[in-house]
């Protein structure tokens, strides 16, 4: 009797620790989203192609998947990027450069507003109005793709203005 008596008590422990650990369990998944910020930040991010993007920002905001930076400065392939805001998916390495946009290199200079950026292929573009300066030819359109590996600009509805000679 007392044997009996002890068994039900301890299946009716189990029961009860059990009830609670599923109700604790429950209330992880009503958790919502972690948001971290970050002041002065370097990321590297590695494409496919083999290139390696350095970003720096002033700060970095990241909800999920999405990362939000302020003022960020991009590296890569002996080129330079820098814009107001840049917010991209860590998951597809895929975003955009919102603002005033601006890309040196050597004897390279490109400004434009709120372009797209694809870390993984290493590709720049946008639909708004291009200018590019290279060696004194400059360049005006609207619509771009740039390449980084190879380097390769291509602008749609070009107008182009060349030095007199």
């Amino acid at each position: 009797m007392i044997k009996g008596f002890l068994i039900v008590l301890i299946f009716l422990l189990g029961v009860g620790l059990s009830e609670i650990y599923v109700k604790e369990f429950q209330k992880l998944k009503n958790i919502s989203l972690v948001k971290s910020e970050l002041k002065g930040v370097e990321l590297r991010i590695y494409g496919e192609k083999g290139l390696e993007w350095r970003i720096y920002g002033k700060k970095l905001l990241s909800v999920g998947k999405n990362v939000e930076i302020e003022s960020p400065t991009i590296l890569t392939e002996g080129y330079r990027i820098i814009s107001q805001s840049l917010s991209f998916n860590k998951a597809n390495k895929r975003g955009v450069l919102k603002g005033e946009t601006e890309l040196f290199g050597e004897e390279l200079y490109v400004k434009t507003r709120n372009a797209n950026i694809d870390f993984n292929k290493g590709v720049v573009w946008g639909k708004e109005r291009i200018f590019l300066k290279r060696k004194g030819n400059v360049v005006k359109g609207r619509g771009f793709t740039i390449t980084f590996k190879p380097f390769k600009v291509i602008i749609n509805e070009v107008e182009s203005t060349h030095p007199a000679t």
